[in-house]
């Protein structure tokens, strides 16, 4: 059973069916990369592990026939790195231990409620995770274990007297004797002279500094005299029990990788180029000790010295953002800790160092199981642009390397006529065979052999040339027992006795099976390494101190038009390529007197932009670069013309908005919005459709090339066309071919591609091709910008539309008012004149008690009146705003009201903006109501609210379900009241924007609380 890498393939042993299915579900409800198996039974489980591939196995305990243990037992049989986890309801001490005994990976008792299974698929993931990364840990050890142990190498450890204390074949070999004839012998005596005392001293050295040593190139005469070039590696080393200190050595034969030397630090100087010019830093982390080594731009990106910043709380301190340091301490303090294994930080640096960038550090630690150590080995790039830009970051890691020593030598003794004689048992190892079996037999009818008839008369010729007196070296291909082949090589040498005549020959071998296998991949990596640098997507181009050519790729000949090849341009003069490419340029004077400026200034420039003659746009970064005989600089250019060319259309479609914003009608809306589509966006053949609710999509503005291409753009009435769906789903559609579509309007249409973008509910934008696949992921993404500019102007034509109408509507209800003040005021009151002249005149000629009761109701009349024209008038309208003080304002109107024997209690000296005239309407209508509803001694008090103030009475209060009516013009519950009071109270405090409530006072009576007033 397969799937993508990031699936997770669970198989559940439970032998309750129901509950294994119920298991499954909530585990794949919690993560959707789990795919679960079910099994009622171990022997079904094993089954199942035989048919199909598992990431883990979650079994019960207590199962009919085979139990939990019992099936890991078998599991770990078959599966030893398979994920176990045991899921049961019979959780023990015992069950757990045997469990642990057997090698489960996670012991989980089974609980009530649904929290478990979460638990359970964190547990899995966990399990799951670790075992992958454990194997890519292991193939990636293996790796460089393979490239590691295909090195030969001469091991010995020698005390501070120059003694050997130990020594491999391999040193023994070299020298030409035995590893017995080396160990306690003096170093005197295996070396010459000169060599010797120089050993003595690089001994001296490590001994007195207690630290390791690395001697370069070190020349080496064998036993035969032909020179060797090893590399030494010298460390303080304690040999059991010795009192005298001694020193390790491990020398590497590097005479055959010497040829190779020039052509592979070439390619690491071009790789090494290419790395730092990623702008990257790559370092390590100690867990225990916190010290961090830094490799690459650290000071480039943070302006500081890796040597000032040891640790990594120092560079937390020094670096890092205040605001970022927090979860800065908390993410490397885990991975410290042990609390986590890897894990990507973004942070930005400290604006003390400048201007402020981003930051993401990608870590990973790796355990040493050997010493027990802890490292986090990190990347840290600058993503600032990327943050801006929301481009891909790439990823980078680390590459440790060990050496090792496996010499693998072979040895054996034969007479002169080809018998064995003795043989080793290294060498017996290859052979499926007993040291019995091989003696006293000819060397060439032997096992190493006799898969071949061919290489026998290979080795029957080469010991005939030995037992001649001929020094006979080989180089053969082997098979073992097993099939595989493996490659030695060696020499027969002849061993003579004291008259010179050759008595014996000593066969002596060592594969190199990996040796060449290592230097295949070698060729392999120098070839992958250059093909990287050549196919790099920018032009990059190195030079050396005397400006000439290093290196320089496809890219750079691409970008340039350079004639040639890379090989036929390395060695040539910088200085006058440039001159020649110049003309290309704007600016081709410039061109160059910036590269002058740029080499003399020596400071690094990133992304200068460079405009050519062509209207092109090239991004230029220069690097001053160290190289193997001196210094140097790197040069990276990039045609960013295509990206220049997006910003320059999304500016040109920001510039468009305000003319759309601008326009009073759809249709000039529509027209605007595919004149930028056709200018702008290179959309020539488009249309804008509005949705009526009628008509359905009626086209209301297409470009002339939209016209010309299909005529008459159609109405769109509902579904079957490829416009309606859009329209309805609200997603931008590009189609490759529109006749492809089952849902094409017109099977004739001469229109192959379309981008077709919704208008939210307003309508769409059609742009069409009479070629396929047009319009790429550009242009939709700017179609939709422009398309959301067209709907927010739609949208603003409708809002505009709706409020010129509300407008109309209420100038006219504003015509009618003052058409029915106008009759108030002088319809009615010219009447009630007469009736007053008419009444004085009859109290005149007679006394009676029925004049009273007409003098009040005259009174009413005229109140009612006068607050009916207010109320028409004035409506929710305020003229001037001023500061007013609100007590001086109370105090104001307490004068111009009848009051009686009322009292006034000001406890605010708030000061609020309010048009004056109308700000005393409210308040005397408030003191009025509360004299005529609260008595002639009534209490008013008015206070502060925090967004405003209260008017309160100490009267009979206003009962809940009566406050909301109090409001309504005409209600009053006073016999002589007018109802017009609170009507007026409202409409001012709306007209100003206020909030008015009716709430009960501290004293029973009635409070209005007044809030949302601007305080001056």
């Amino acid at each position: 059973m397969n799937g993508p890498p990031d699936t997770i393939r669970v198989l559940h042993v439970d032998d309750e069916h129901d509950f294994a299915d119920l298991t499954a579900t909530f585990l794949e409800r919690e993560d959707d990369r789990f795919t679960v198996e079910t099994a009622t039974s171990a022997s079904a489980g094993t089954a199942q592990l035989e048919q199909r591939q598992f990431d883990c196995v979650v079994s019960d305990y207590d199962m009919p026939g085979q139990n939990g243990i019992a099936f890991l037992t078998s599991v770990r049989e078959q599966y030893p790195d398979l994920p176990f986890i045991l899921f049961t309801g019979k959780g023990s001490e015992e069950v757990a231990s045997d469990a642990i005994s057997a090698g489960v990976t996670d012991y989980l008792q089974k609980e009530g409620g649904t929290d478990q299974y979460a638990v359970l698929a964190n547990r899995i993931t966990n399990a799951v995770e670790h075992q992958r990364a454990q194997q890519r840990v292991e193939r990636s050890e293996q790796r460089l274990r393979e490239i590691v142990d295909a090195l030969p190498h001469l091991l010995y450890v020698v005390d501070e007297d120059g003694d050997y204390l130990l020594a491999n074949e391999a040193l023994a070999t070299f020298h030409d004797t035995t590893v017995a004839d080396i160990e306690g012998s003096n170093i005197a005596a295996v070396l010459d002279a000169p060599a010797a005392e120089q050993f003595r001293q690089h001994i001296a050295e490590v001994l007195e500094a207690g630290t390791t040593k690395r001697i370069f190139e070190l020349e080496i005469d064998d036993s035969d005299g032909q020179t060797h070039v090893f590399e030494p590696r010298l460390q303080p080393y304690k040999f059991g029990d010795v009192d005298n200190r001694a020193v390790l050595g491990i020398g590497a034969d590097i005479t055959e990788r010497k040829t190779h030397e020039r052509t592979l630090e070439r390619t690491r100087e071009r790789m090494q180029l290419a790395l730092e010019h990623t702008n990257s830093v790559i370092f390590e982390i100690d867990c225990d000790t916190g010290e961090v080594v830094r490799h690459g731009a650290y000071s480039e990106f943070f302006d500081l010295s890796a040597d000032e910043v040891l640790t990594w709380e120092d560079h937390l301190t020094r670096a890092v953002h205040p605001d970022d340091r927090d979860q800065f301490q908390q993410f490397y303090q885990q991975l410290v800790d042990g609390k986590r294994d890897s894990g990507q930080l973004e942070y930005r640096t400290t604006p003390e160092m400048g201007d402020v960038r981003w930051i993401r550090d990608t870590v990973s630690v790796k355990n040493d199981s050997d010493s027990g150590s802890r490292q986090a080995l990190g990347i840290a790039r600058e993503i600032t642009e990327h943050k801006e830009r929301e481009q891909e970051l790439q990823r980078k890691e680390r590459r440790y390397q060990a050496v090792f020593d496996d010499p693998n030598i072979l040895v054996g003794l034969i007479d002169t006529d080809g018998t064995v004689l003795e043989i080793n048992e290294t060498a017996m190892d290859y052979v499926d065979a007993t040291r019995a079996d091989v003696t006293d037999e000819p060397f060439w009818e032997t096992p190493w052999f006799n898969h071949s008839e061919s290489l026998q008369e290979d080795v029957r010729g080469w010991i005939e040339r030995a037992a001649d007196g001929e020094y006979v070296a080989f180089e053969t291909d082997l098979v073992q027992p097993s099939g595989e082949q493996y490659t030695v090589e060696g020499v027969f040498r002849p061993v003579r006795d004291a008259d010179g005549d050759v008595v014996s020959l000593i066969i002596s071998g060592r594969e190199i099976t990996e040796q060449k296998e290592y230097e295949r991949e070698l060729e392999q990596t120098n070839a992958l390494l250059s093909t990287l640098f050549d196919t790099l997507p920018v032009g990059v181009l190195a030079e050396d101190e005397q400006r000439n050519v290093v290196a320089i790729n496809e890219q750079m000949f691409e970008l340039f038009d350079l004639p040639g090849s890379p090989d036929e341009i390395r060695g040539t003069d910088c200085a006058g390529l440039a001159a020649d490419v110049s003309d290309v340029f704007a600016d081709s004077e410039g061109f160059v007197d910036r590269i002058g400026d740029l080499i003399a200034g020596q400071e690094p420039v990133y992304n200068e932009e460079i405009e050519l003659a062509d209207g092109q746009t090239y991004a230029r970064s220069y690097h001053p670069i160290d190289l193997s005989d001196g210094g140097g600089h790197l040069w990276v250019y990039r045609d960013i013309t295509a990206r220049k060319t997006r910003e320059t259309r999304l500016a040109t479609l920001n510039e468009t908005m305000p003319e759309l914003m601008a326009a009073e009608t759809r249709t000039g809306v529509a027209e605007i919005g595919i004149e930028a589509a056709a200018n702008v966006l290179g959309l020539e053949a488009s249309a804008i459709h509005l949705y009526d609710e009628q008509d359905g999509l009626v086209p209301v503005a297409q470009t002339d090339a939209g016209n010309d291409l299909i005529g008459e753009p159609p109405t769109f009435t509902g579904e079957g066309s490829i416009a309606w769906r859009v329209y309805e789903q609200g997603e931008a559609l590009a189609t490759e071919d529109v006749h492809d579509n089952p849902d094409i309007y017109n099977p004739d249409s001469p229109v192959r591609s379309e981008l077709i973008l919704p208008l939210g509910e307003v309508g769409i934008l059609i742009a069409s091709s009479p070629t396929e696949a047009t319009f790429d992921e550009e242009d939709r993404v700017l179609g939709e910008i422009l398309a959301s500019n067209i709907t927010a102007a739609l949208e603003q034509v409708e809002r505009t539309a709706e409020i010129r109408a509300r407008e109309a509507e209420l100038e006219r209800q504003n015509e009618r008012l003052e058409e029915f003040a106008s009759v108030v005021s002088h319809d009615l009151r010219n009447p009630l004149r007469v009736v007053e002249g008419r009444l004085e005149l009859l109290k005149e000629d007679c006394e009676t008690e029925q004049v009273a009761p007409i003098e009040r109701a005259l009174d009413r009349m005229d109140a009612l009146i006068e607050d009916i024209l207010t109320f028409a008038r004035e409506g929710n309208r305020v003229s001037e705003m001023e500061a007013i003080d609100l007590r001086e304002v109370c105090e104001a109107c307490w004068q111009h009201v009848e009051t009686a024997e009322a009292t006034l209690e000001i406890t605010t000296d708030k000061t609020i903006r309010a048009d004056r005239s109308r700000l005393q309407q409210l308040i005397e209508n408030l003191v009025r109501n509360a004299v005529e509803h609260g008595g002639e001694d009534v209490t008013v008090s008015v206070g502060d609210l925090e967004t405003g103030f209260y008017v309160a009475d100490d009267g009979p209060g206003i009962s809940a379900d009566e406050r909301e009516s109090v409001f309504d013009a005409g209600y009053s519950t006073a016999d002589d009241g007018t109802g017009f009071g609170l009507s007026i109270v409202k409409q001012v405090a709306d007209a100003h924007g206020w909030d008015i409530t009716i709430t009960e006072s501290e004293a029973g009576g009635v409070r209005f609380e007044i809030t949302g007033t601007e305080h001056a």
